[in-house]
This record gives structure tokens, C-alpha cells and sequence, in this order.
């Protein structure tokens, strides 16, 4: 979202640019884990998605269930028991999630929407997929990241010892291991974690990256879930011509700066949204090895 000068132009254009329009961007926690992630790239692959074994496993639009009265504010509140999670539904998650899957070949892609988008098909990856794609709300825990989450499905009165519908950080650590090229973690603010000496930033895309992620797109805020979905779906158009994930972004991102884009109502007519603030796209990183 920073802007950078240009010589002045003719015709009253802007002489300015955002930095993303000038330069793609990838962070890493370190050069060492850096140069790990390049190490790690699976021999033999494009960048981007322009090969036929691109596969796909995507979680979207998953049931939540809110254990707070009408009226109370969706989030996170204290009880005498502990924390109360009260999530509200986000419905373009599942057509972000359509959107995604049509780049992909039909035999290479699996799609967990609703009730089956749980923590259990997470935790049960073994042949994992090229990319792994979260549509949903993520909850960050201040306190202790470790507790920090992606929201799934869960059980309206869950037993104890059943999954809660929350995917923390812990148990990624623990209990998922993939072999993947990117995981999406499209969601609000899941690249934030809490910063622990000699250890770094500890989050989702941390834990992540751990579990056998190469690399994490992640967001830095609040995101609405309507621009979102548009700026995935352009993303993965631009993995499917062969560009790497960085420049993918950057032509995601470059497509809603410069003129608002069409969308489709809920009645099946297209109509004009502007998403040119950064608040729509600038959030959204990749973190680790950008091929």
C-alpha cells in the first residue's frame, strides 16, 4: 500500500504509484528459512499452476454456530467457563471457493464445503494436494498464539474430546503434515501471530509452514469477504498462466487498484463494485518461497 513518486505525466494521470504496482513482494522469517524453502521445491514443477498435476483441496463456507444470545456482537467474549465464539456466516466463502476450483482439472480437485469443511479432513491429509485453500474466519489469540485459529465445522454441543471447529495453531503443529506447494489462508488476519524471542512471529502461517507448506498467502486485517473472493479468483487465473505466486498476486492486486470489476448479484446480474482501496488487497502476503 506504500506509494513511490514518478516523473510527473501528461494529461493529469496520477504521478504516483503503490509500491506493488512497481515491484512483486515475498517475505521470509529468515535467510536461512529462505533458503531452506528452495531447497524444498518439488523438482520438475512450473511456477504457478501451468502444469496438468496442479490439484487442489479447498475448505469453504463452513457451519458455525454462535453460543451467544441475538443480539451480541460476532467474535469472542469471556464466560465463567471460558471463551464464547459467536462467528457470523460469510456467504461469498463458498463462491470463492467455486471460483478457485474451476482452474483447476476436475480429477485433481476436492471441495469441502459446509459440514464437511472440519478439522478432521485437515488432519486427515496423506496424498497431499499441490494447494490447500482455507475460505473462512481465522481467530487470533493475543494471549497465546498457540490458541490462534482457522474456524471449520463443528457440532453444535460438541462432546468433550470432539473437535471444537477450531484448527489451532498447536495442532497444526502436532497433528497436520502436508506436502504442499502454497496453502491460502483467506481469512482475517491470519498472517498476525505474537513475536517470541528466538522464535519469531508464532501463527497460522508458522505453524503452516512447519506442518510442510512451501509457502502461505495470509492477510494482515480485517478482510471482506466479497472483495476477497475477487481478488483470489484473479489470483489463481494468473497461477494458471504460469506466473509465479508473487507476480500472481501483484496481477491480482494491480486488476482491482486500477478499475472496479464486475460481479455477479444474488439475482444473476453482473454490477460495478470499486475495491481500488488498499483496504480490499493490500493486506494479503505471500510468506516463503515465492516460485
Amino acid at each position: 500500500a506504500l506509494i513511490r513518486e514518478e516523473s510527473s505525466k501528461k494529461g493529469g494521470g496520477r504521478n504516483w504509484r503503490y509500491v506493488v504496482e512497481w515491484k512483486p513482494l515475498h517475505t521470509a522469517l529468515s535467510a536461512t528459512v529462505y533458503a531452506e524453502l528452495k531447497r524444498g521445491r518439488t523438482p520438475g514443477t512450473s511456477p504457478g499452476m501451468s502444469d496438468r498435476r496442479a490439484s487442489l483441496m479447498a475448505f469453504g463456507d463452513p457451519n458455525v454456530f454462535s453460543t451467544l444470545s441475538e443480539g451480541d456482537s460476532a467474535g469472542v467474549s469471556e464466560s465463567r467457563t471460558g471463551p464464547i465464539f459467536a462467528w457470523e456466516k460469510l456467504p461469498f466463502t463458498r463462491q470463492e471457493v467455486e471460483l478457485v476450483s474451476a482452474f483447476f482439472p476436475t480429477e485433481n480437485t476436492r471441495i469441502l464445503l459446509g459440514p464437511e469443511a472440519t478439522e478432521a479432513a485437515v488432519k486427515s491429509i496423506t496424498k497431499s494436494p499441490r494447494i490447500i485453500h482455507f475460505a473462512s474466519h481465522a481467530y487470533l489469540d493475543d494471549r497465546n498464539p498457540m490458541n490462534s485459529a482457522v474456524v471449520l465445522s463443528r457440532l453444535r454441543d460438541p462432546e468433550e474430546g470432539q473437535d471444537n471447529g477450531l484448527l489451532q495453531v498447536w495442532e497444526i503443529f502436532e497433528q497436520v503434515r502436508i506436502d504442499a506447494d502454497l496453502v491460502v489462508l483467506s481469512a482475517c488476519s491470519s498472517a498476525l501471530g505474537q513475536e517470541q524471542g528466538g522464535e519469531g512471529l508464532i501463527g497460522l502461517t508458522r505453524a503452516f509452514q512447519f506442518a510442510g507448506a512451501r509457502s502461505v498467502l495470509a492477510s494482515l486485517w480485517s478482510v471482506m469477504d466479497r472483495s476477497t473472493a475477487e481478488l483470489m479468483a484473479r489470483f489463481y487465473r494468473h497461477l494458471g498462466l504460469g506466473k509465479p505466486k508473487d507476480e500472481a498476486l501483484r496481477a491480482a492486486q494491480i486488476e482491482l487498484i486500477r478499475a472496479p470489476v464486475r460481479v455477479e448479484g444474488p439475482t444473476g446480474r453482473s454490477y460495478s463494485r470499486d475495491f481500488t482501496a488498499p483496504f480490499h488487497w493490500a493486506g494479503f502476503q505471500i510468506y516463503g518461497d515465492w516460485h
